[in-house]
């Protein structure tokens, strides 16, 4: 781990039509023990879009999902330890960020304060998920990401403080 990341969270925002999917994004699939390397290989074709064949780490994913791979890192183009990951699903959207940056996160009275003093306390556009990577500091390119089905967008990163 890049001593530099650490003590950062990193936060995106997003829409989900349930949980299950916003935890279905979140998680690492691995290769089935009963499924064939052409099955799999088919699965990664569908992951390697045509139009992201120019970023930056575009070869390095190719090499790194061999028998496993993740759609979110995928998509912003970085690498995570699922345990440093936080998410939550809420049945209604908003774009109240005090209420999306709950207590139920482990460490939200660490951040809370310093993410409405940078961002306000109004998104501008109403969320219903959080997605929050601890020991992150992102600073991709990549800022927005659209599926059919969902939508999810960086909102920032910021140091915790000591408490």
């Amino acid at each position: 781990m890049d001593d530099e990341q650490n003590g950062y969270v990193s936060i995106w925002a997003g829409n989900f039509t349930s949980e299950e999917q916003l935890h279905t994004y979140l998680a690492t699939v691995y290769q089935g023990e009963d499924e064939t390397d052409e099955a799999f290989s088919q699965k990664l074709a569908k992951l390697f879009l045509p139009e992201n064949q120019h970023r930056t780490c575009e070869e390095e994913f190719k090499a790194l999902y061999d028998e496993f791979y993740n759609q979110f890192e995928y998509d912003f183009g970085l690498t995570f330890d699922e345990d440093f990951c936080e998410a939550l699903f809420y049945e209604a959207a908003s774009n109240q960020l005090k209420q999306l940056l709950c207590d139920e996160f482990s460490y939200s009275q660490q951040f809370k304060h310093q993410v409405l003093a940078k961002m306000g306390k109004e998104l501008q556009k109403a969320y219903n998920a959080i997605i929050l990577l601890y020991d992150m500091k992102y600073e991709g390119h990549i800022q927005s990401v659209s599926h059919e089905a969902f939508h999810i967008d960086f909102v920032c990163s910021i140091k915790l403080q000591e408490m």
